[in-house]
């Protein structure tokens, strides 16, 4: 018969699954190109989900079995560190050479792990296959004890050594974000603010539970409550997700780096990508919805047809803009041909005919997409109506080149 904290155990690790699926599928959802991106969230998830099976294959099938299937289970956390520190570099497009070798230790602690079990097997083995309970300490088997606490340390030495890796590449991308200063990079500077205190609280949740571990003989309640708090991390980076998701991914990597690897080369590996773009040109040319002051990615993505994830992706990853920097250069680019071609009209009218809210807001975007002010604009290419749409095609560039063009 199940015993109470037996049932609060099997529930946690269900529901742990469940998040870690529903979120798997929410990252697969992106597109095949985000998916470079989202492996190693992927890899997280599915190391977790084996850490939550853990509980689940000890209630259902017994001790014997569990313990069989131990080195695979115990050596997934060995993977979850590794995971995400990557899913932070490659974000911030700093992306490791040979990232694989990250995840060296998930086998060796296999493998360790597998040679313990052997030992376990071999002095214990007709007792847990007669279902008798088994409970091994410093007392009982001094060698044993010490190995199996000896790899809890080594995991708790291990996570934390990643931790701080991590820590350090999330400050030192929060920082260039809040240097850039735009309303996009600042929603990803507070992203990150909110997933850096949720991996911290699953440190501590680890921590605990592994002190827990070493010091009482009942390992119930440390399971339940490393599986507490990683489900409390799941629950929290659902949330993230699903309200402000946004990726660089490889392309803001080789950007970096300087690779050949161009637009067009990522768009043809994802078919959404070149459909989004077509879309995306056919509401350039209708251009209302651009010039709404109230625009919003969800709305412009509703225009679209396709979530605001695939939108993001598409405008990050193969435009090289955020949400803001894209509209802003639409913007501009019809404000030009208005300065040119109405000179009468106050720079005011005609920021607030594309969508600007204020002068001050339309002087700065539109200094950022063309290198002069407005009035600085104006003066040079409209002396004549001809030479002003001659000079506007020399200094203003299409906002959506080849690069986005779909086939």
């Amino acid at each position: 018969m199940f015993e109470t904290i037996d049932i609060l155990s099997f529930v946690i690790s269900v529901t742990g699954v469940v998040q870690a699926g529903f979120l798997f599928m929410v990252l697969r959802n992106e597109g095949a190109s985000a998916w470079h991106t989202n492996r190693w969230m992927g890899i997280f998830l599915f190391a977790l989900s084996l850490s939550f099976a853990r509980i689940v294959i000890l209630q259902l099938v017994g001790t014997a079995i569990a313990l069989l299937l131990e080195p695979l289970l115990f050596s997934a956390y060995f993977a979850l560190a590794p995971a995400v520190y990557l899913y932070f570099r490659e974000m911030s497009g700093d992306v490791p050479d040979r990232p694989w070798r990250h995840f060296l230790a998930a086998p060796i602690a296999c493998i360790a792990v597998g040679v313990l079990i052997a030992m376990v097997f071999a002095r214990y083995g007709d007792d847990l296959f007669a279902g008798k309970p088994l409970e091994i300490t410093f007392e009982t088997d001094f060698g044993l004890s010490l190995m199996a606490n000896g790899l809890l340390v080594g995991l708790f030495i291990f996570v934390s050594i990643y931790h701080g890796a991590l820590t350090r590449t999330a400050i030192r991308y929060a920082r260039i974000l809040k240097a850039k200063g735009d309303p996009e990079s600042l929603s990803r500077r507070r992203w990150i603010n909110g997933v850096v205190p949720c991996l911290h609280a699953a440190l501590i949740a680890f921590a605990l539970s592994q002190i827990l571990q070493i010091a009482s003989h009942d390992m119930r309640w440390p399971n339940i409550l490393i599986n507490l708090g990683f489900v409390l991390v799941l629950l929290r980076l659902n949330f993230l997700l699903a309200s402000q998701p946004f990726r660089t991914g490889q392309a803001a990597a080789d950007a970096m780096r300087g690779s050949p690897r161009s637009g067009r080369t990522i768009m043809k590996d994802d078919d959404q990508t070149a459909l989004i773009c077509k879309k995306l040109k056919q509401v350039e040319a209708e251009g209302q919805l651009l010039f709404d002051p109230l625009l919003t990615m969800p709305k412009l993505a509703v225009r679209i047809g396709v979530t605001p994830n695939q939108l993001s992706h598409t405008l990050n990853n193969v435009l090289g803009q955020s949400f803001f920097e894209y509209v802003n250069s639409v913007r501009v680019h019809k404000a030009a041909r208005l300065l040119c071609s109405e000179p009468d009209r106050t720079i005011l009218d005609i920021a607030t005919e594309v969508g600007f809210n204020s002068k001050s807001t339309f002087n700065l975007a539109f200094k950022r997409v063309t290198g002069v002010t407005p009035s600085t604009y104006r003066t040079h290419n409209s002396s004549d109506h001809e030479n002003s749409r001659s000079a506007d095609s020399a200094n203003i560039q299409p906002v959506v080149t080849t690069g986005i063009s779909a086939p």
